[in-house]
């Protein structure tokens, strides 16, 4: 009787094996086929948004990626970093098939120096600059030569994706990494995006009002090209309409006064569901006036204010003064004739650091502005239904001086923090909706008509956006006459620093033209750091060790003994 028991019980265990054999070999055959993940994740950090899915779906061609970010020796935050890319570039070879292929390749397996050296220089050229790395692990600080990025091409054209993110400097190397990979779908995707545009959208930059010049906006107009056609418009002799060519304009820092129909132009631009990007410094302050060491502000006198008041916005005749600002170089006489550089904090220099979550400035560096206005928001009668976004700040810590002001270098001698109390200055401001006319009963639409000026929308119809920036300079590369070379723009020789300008403005062009539809949106991606107790983790190492390994341990020899408990209990005669 227990022999029959015995033997029909082996029997259930063979069967119920079988089964549980059988029913993982099929779902392991399902999912081999249909391949779905289910992401768990508060934040979904594992979700591949909309965005990005159509443009995985719509490639026609297959793109390579070259990942350069690999090695077995990188610092643990670094090959986080890289493990995180291979998962990225895996889900996008799931929605999109083998229209994606990737390979990671160490420049460290390279045969020689001079390989190596010739690889770095290649890559330099394309954009992708290879860069040494500082890691803090527990007590010891680790440095390596590393290439932050990959090269993505397609049909023979390339462009690069950013996988490590260029650092803010006031966030810990934890948030660096961690802000590096929520932005890694947003540096792949747009890295294929310039690849796959056929028709791009056209945005002018105006000419003609004394604005910047082409070789001051080379670095800038060139980044813009990856994804749309710019043109340079002589905005003067346009006709009322003309603008309506155009996805977005750039105004940049214009100094000569705009007429009565150069108004009626950017006015109705705007009616039309238009975008407009004003980069502008409503007074005369440069550092070439100050060679003697002291200069006075003076006012451009561009004739915008009352079209700008009627949209809301107000850019005052003052300067920002804020202790968290940026250097310039000063020569101070020694003995014997010669004369040594120093840097010093200059308050009229903001280093601006973004905290509002607009996909325009969320997870970008700090921005260098160069004699900044404020700005105040209002709420005109005719347009009170336009909504106004704050996207940049100065620091807590500021004063304002008001028009006309002496400005003299022995400011870098008074940087006492405690004269700067004035509290956040508003530096950028978009103003978005549909924009009704500002010249609205100040103008005869049929004198308009029969001078032929064109047609008067007193209403609009369409959405447009309005995007106001307190420094001209924010769009302004360096010029290097002894190379006859554009430098980077938001780069610094004199510190050897590059700022997040040139983002910033590539976001603002982009959010205009695409709004939050577009992969503008992917820079709003944040994930919850959840950091471990790092004095907990070092005084109480021992005890961790202990319990993840003892503990497993016992809890087995715990379940054997049960188990064998229960048998002897079931089988015993």
């Amino acid at each position: 009787m227990v022999d029959n028991k015995s033997k029909k019980y082996k029997n259930q265990v063979i069967l119920q094996s079988v089964l549980l054999i059988g029913i993982i070999f099929v779902i392991n055959f399902i999912f081999g086929i249909f391949h779905k993940r289910i992401d768990l994740t508060e934040d979904k950090r594992f979700t591949i948004s909309p965005p990005t899915i159509k443009l995985l779906k719509e490639l026609k061609d297959v793109v390579y990626i070259k990942v350069y970010l690999t090695g077995k020796d990188l610092p643990a935050g670094v090959k986080r970093l890289s493990d995180a890319s291979k998962e990225m570039l895996d889900e996008f070879r799931t929605i999109a098939g083998n229209k994606i292929q990737y390979q990671f390749e160490n420049p460290e397996d390279l045969p020689d120096a001079a390989t190596k050296n010739n690889l770095f220089k290649q890559l330099a050229s394309k954009g992708l600059v290879p860069t040494e790395l500082q890691v803090n692990e527990e007590d010891q600080t680790s440095s390596k030569v590393i290439v932050p990025g990959a090269v993505v091409s397609l049909g023979g054209t390339e462009s690069i994706a950013m996988i490590m993110q260029p650092q803010r400097g006031d966030a810990s190397p934890e948030e660096e990494l961690n802000r590096s990979i929520a932005q890694l779908e947003y540096e792949f995707a747009n890295a294929i995006k310039k690849l796959t545009i056929i028709s791009k959208p056209k945005i002018g930059i105006l000419q003609g009002n004394d604005e910047l010049q082409p070789i001051y906006l080379a670095d800038i107009s060139n980044s813009l090209r990856d994804n749309y056609e710019v043109d340079f418009i002589d905005f003067p002799t346009v006709k009322q309409g003309y603008l309506e060519n155009y996805a977005a304009i750039i105004i940049p820092k214009p100094e000569g006064a705009f007429t009565d129909y150069d108004k009626f132009k950017l006015d109705q631009y705007l009616v039309n569901g238009g975008n407009i990007l004003y980069c502008v410094d409503n007074l005369i302050a440069e550092m070439d006036s100050l060679k003697g060491g002291q200069g006075f502000t003076g006012n451009h006198k561009l004739n915008l204010d009352d079209l700008m008041f009627k949209y809301g916005i107000r850019v005052n005749y003052n300067l920002v003064e804020d202790y968290n600002c940026h250097y310039i170089p000063l020569m101070k006489s020694s003995y014997g004739g010669n004369q040594n550089g120093s840097l010093a904090k200059w308050p009229f220099y903001p280093v601006v650091t973004p905290y509002s979550d607009h996909p325009i400035v969320n997870n970008i560096p700090a921005l260098w502005f160069r004699f900044a206005n404020t700005i105040d928001t209002l709420n005109p009668k005719d347009n009170n239904q336009l909504k106004k976004t704050i996207l940049l700040t100065s620091s807590p810590y500021t004063r304002v001086v008001n028009h006309p002001a002496q400005i003299s270098l022995t400011l870098t001698q008074q940087m006492n923090p405690r004269a700067f109390r004035m509290g956040i200055q508003n530096l950028a401001v978009l103003v978005e909706g549909k924009f009704n006319s500002a010249l609205l009963n100040r103008i005869n639409p049929e004198e308009i008509k029969q001078n032929g000026m064109g047609q008067f929308t007193p209403k609009g119809s369409k959405e447009g956006r309005l995007l106001v920036v307190s420094d001209g300079d924010i769009l302004k590369n360096n010029y290097s006459p002894s190379y006859q070379k554009p430098y980077a723009l938001g780069f610094d020789y004199y510190t050897n620093r590059t700022f997040g300008n040139k983002t910033f403005i590539l976001n603002c062009v982009d959010y205009m033209v695409n709004g939050r539809k577009g992969l503008i949106s992917l820079r709003s991606k944040q994930f919850k750091l959840r950091l471990l107790n790092a004095g907990d983790v070092k005084s109480k190492s021992n005890y961790y060790k202990i319990l993840n390994t003892v503990i497993p341990v016992i809890l087995i020899l715990l379940f054997g003994v049960i188990y064998n408990y229960i048998r002897k209990r079931r089988f015993s005669v």
